[in-house]
């Protein structure tokens, strides 16, 4: 208990040692808040219609300006960070209930079942991810729900190679060898001593990925693919800003630089939590 303690104090100060992965940290909880508590945040209704007030400029009333249809645009973005990252999340989740266990399972028993696996994701691999996520959506229709699982859908095969490696190579380590010879089980073994050994590589992985996510359930409703009007959401509202793009930029720049600097802070925390959760560093 000890060990864990000293270990995670070791982690958290290397954390807040570094700027931007603190940074990082911080905006994402800024993200974070705004969303949950956007109800109570935003100063009006984000998808009301006011066609007197369309494109305007900021103000008392809309301090980020109105759009094309009257709808205050700082209301839709603090909606719109909600449905970013509760769906990016939702992605994530769904992607590591299904590469966990496989990739466990096709590293540790390796044979048959490792051959089976590998050969199904080789054909994935073939194929652009970004593409096959296109092709799914539209085959699934135009839904963020949809969006979320054709991401799930192709996103998988990575986490799966991945979790494979990492099993690879702490499969043969001494204490998997000792506890293998004092009779212990296999699902002992992966519960009790590999998963706990390479979760916080799989947690690097995901939080550099979630801002992938993020760009991609954007650029997939950007397309018409994802989030349909009047969602509040960061593609839909790049979407329906196009044609006024010389006429107000600011309608596609304000969601633009917002799905910016979620993405880059999610970057920043995760370059920041590969180096403190080196297994060399806080060994």
């Amino acid at each position: 208990m000890s060990s864990e303690k000293n270990r995670s104090i070791i982690i958290l100060t290397k954390l807040i040692k570094d700027k931007l992965a603190l940074l990082g940290l911080v905006i994402i909880l800024v993200f974070l808040f705004v969303g949950l508590f956007a109800p109570y945040i935003a100063p009006n209704d984000p998808e009301k219609i006011d066609l007197t007030q369309k494109i305007c400029y900021p103000n008392k009333k809309y301090p980020l300006g109105t759009d094309h249809l009257g709808r205050c645009i700082f209301s839709r973005i603090i909606y719109g960070a909600k449905i970013s990252l509760l769906s990016s999340s939702a992605v994530l989740i769904l992607i590591l209930f299904i590469s966990l266990p496989l990739g466990t399972i096709s590293g540790y028993y390796r044979g048959n079942i490792d051959n089976c696996i590998m050969g199904i994701i080789d054909i994935f691999m073939a194929f652009p991810s970004i593409l096959l996520a296109i092709v799914t959506a539209g085959i699934l229709g135009p839904s963020l729900a949809n969006t979320m699982m054709a991401l799930a859908a192709v996103w998988w095969v990575k986490y799966v190679r991945f979790i494979r490696s990492l099993v690879l190579s702490i499969k043969e380590k001494d204490f998997i060898m000792a506890a293998k010879a004092s009779g212990t089980s296999s699902i002992k073994i992966i519960l009790r001593h590999i998963i706990p050994n390479i979760i916080s590589q799989i947690i690097v992985l995901a939080t550099l990925d979630i801002g992938n996510i993020i760009l991609s359930i954007s650029g997939l409703s950007f397309l018409g693919l994802g989030a349909q009007p009047p969602t509040s959401e960061w593609g839909v509202m790049l979407n329906d800003s196009r044609t006024y793009f010389q006429l107000a930029p600011r309608l596609m720049l304000i969601p633009g630089i917002a799905i910016t600097i979620i993405t880059m802070a999610f970057n920043f925390l995760g370059d920041g939590l590969r180096d403190v959760l080196d297994p060399k560093i806080i060994s």
